[in-house]
């Protein structure tokens, strides 16, 4: 299995090369390549969410923990200040310990996020989020979707390359466990991913210009 450096490097790089591609389409600003930057390399750390053991998983639940907080303090604005302060930690305290708890007894590290239809799904809801709820066009949105869906593979190829071991060529037990279709074992984890793939994918209209200008591209490298 590839360490935490090895896939932080890998989705970075990865990322950079493609953001630097889309850049080239003329559609999205520096900025916004920035963004897709940062979009790519943090889906390639994103399929550790499944271990209980990763900084990702607790930072993860801590931020939402916050935001939870937060969300308390905006709701509730008009109770007395201790009241207030005591509803915002026990808001965090509920979803930085109990639902990482909850989290970690439900899943299983190589189960369903380690698969080809989490990369998949997880690409299309950033899409679907990105476009219903910001003002981004769709172009950006897909281009979004596609930097999450690359992040994500490049930790699961990352993670099948380490479970050969080249010096005696043999595979080790974890092989295969990462770049899989589908978990068949999490059954219920998997439909959900398939459920948010499907709704995202109806939901989303066809990109505008991005296909054609990454076609151009191409055309232009191969001539």
């Amino acid at each position: 299995m590839a360490n935490f450096n090895t896939h932080f490097f890998g989705g970075a790089v990865t990322s950079c090369v493609l953001t630097s591609t889309l850049l080239l389409t003329g559609l999205f600003t520096p900025g916004q390549g920035m963004s897709l930057w940062v979009a790519g390399t943090v889906a390639s750390l994103a399929p550790d969410l499944d271990s209980d053991t990763t900084g990702i998983l607790k930072g993860l639940f801590s931020a939402l923990g916050v935001m939870a907080s937060f969300g308390v303090l905006f709701s509730f604005p008009d109770l007395p200040l201790l009241h207030l302060w005591g509803a915002m930690l026990a808001a965090f305290m509920l979803v930085r310990l109990g639902l990482l708890q909850l989290f970690a007894h439900l899943t299983e590290h190589r189960g369903s996020f380690h698969s080809l239809l989490a990369a998949v799904s997880l690409g299309l809801l950033a899409a679907f989020l990105c476009w219903r709820f910001t003002t981004q066009g769709i172009d950006f949105s897909w281009a979004l979707g596609v930097m999450v869906v690359a992040g994500y593979l490049v930790h699961l190829i990352l993670d099948e390359c380490y479970a050969i071991n080249l010096a005696g060529l043999e595979f080790k037990r974890s092989f295969g466990t990462a770049l899989k279709p589908v978990s068949l074992d999490n059954w219920w984890a998997s439909g959900i991913f398939l459920v948010i793939a499907i709704y995202c994918a109806l939901q989303l209209p066809l990109p505008h210009k991005l296909p054609s200008e990454v076609l151009r591209i191409a055309s232009a490298d191969l001539a």
